[in-house]
């Protein structure tokens, strides 16, 4: 299996061995947690000055560390443990690989902002462990120089749907918005178009006219005006014109997909993503200056 990134192990001043990372996966817990496929070979140390019988059959006593974001002194995401696969661990002369996972718990609001970061790359960790080795008795620290590993987009993705990242944002609108009156439909079309947003991102943006438009209809409905002039109302003249400019802007560019203006349009990723993120705010925002309007509505907040 191809390596997304590795590093040495150090035994004093000696390289002994080698550590790896292959993939990247959601692991079983109550809230999201990476697991990292992982592997290592261990080589007995051969005769030097300092030790000049060699040192053999030490083990992993302990290993641990931090996963950090873009580069090595970059913001930690979270701790490193390592559940099990290294108890059997030990160096040989011919050594062979040892698989093991390591996991890292991955707060929500925490994936949000690697996502916002991410802007569509490739996310980038860095992987910066500590531990200490077994030796006759005694404990050695493990000397380590952190590395680099590349998760490649289609596989942080995977982890993203998995791990019900997608999910929990949604009901975090719900939560907002339950104050604010029903906007359970509008919500409804972001959740469509964020699960559409890798596979199929023209459809996702055609989606956010339907919830601009489901959200105008909704206000209109309870005897705010249009969106526009909702937005006016809660603000001032001067910023409910740009808001209304936005919001135009947000229906013009949905709209691409469904109108012929002499060629197709083909949204990328990206774009989709930015217009869904600008749907998203919009839809916060909306919910969070509604004023609580009672009870009772044929579409429900479900939150």
């Amino acid at each position: 299996m191809s390596r997304l990134g590795q590093g040495d192990l150090h035994f004093r001043n000696h390289r002994v061995g080698t550590v790896w990372v292959s993939r990247l996966a959601v692991d079983v817990a109550l809230q999201p947690r990476i697991g990292l496929s992982a592997g290592c070979r261990v080589q007995d140390l051969s005769a030097t000055e300092e030790f000049p019988e060699g040192v053999a059959g030490f083990t992993i006593a302990g290993l641990g560390g931090q996963l950090r974001w873009r580069s090595r002194d970059g913001p930690v995401v979270g701790d490193l443990s390592i559940p099990k696969g290294l108890q059997y661990l030990r160096s040989t002369n011919h050594p062979h690989e040892h698989t093991f996972t390591i996991c890292c718990d991955v707060p929500h609001h925490v994936l949000s902002r690697l996502e916002a970061e991410r802007g569509g790359a490739p996310p980038v960790f860095w992987m910066d462990l500590a531990g200490s080795w077994a030796f006759n008795g005694s404990i050695q620290p493990i000397y380590h120089d952190p590395w680099r590993f590349e998760v490649p987009t289609d596989m942080w993705l995977a982890f993203l749907s998995e791990s019900g990242y997608e999910d929990f944002d949604v009901v975090e609108l719900r939560r907002v918005l339950k104050h604010g009156g029903s906007l359970q439909r509008a919500v409804d079309y972001l959740n469509a178009a964020r699960r559409l947003v890798a596979s199929d991102p023209p459809n996702a943006v055609g989606i956010c006219r339907l919830l601009v438009e489901a959200l105008d209809k909704r206000l209109r409905d309870q005897k705010h005006g249009t969106l526009t002039a909702f937005l006016t109302a809660c603000t001032d003249e001067l910023r409910g014109e740009q808001y209304g400019r936005i919001v135009a802007a947000v229906k013009q560019l949905a709209s691409m997909n469904h109108h012929d203006f002499g060629r197709d349009s083909l949204f990328t990723r990206p774009e989709a993503l930015a217009l869904v993120r600008h749907c998203e705010a919009l839809l916060l925002m909306v919910g969070e200056l509604t004023q609580p309007l009672g009870t009772g509505s044929e579409d429900g907040d479900g939150g």
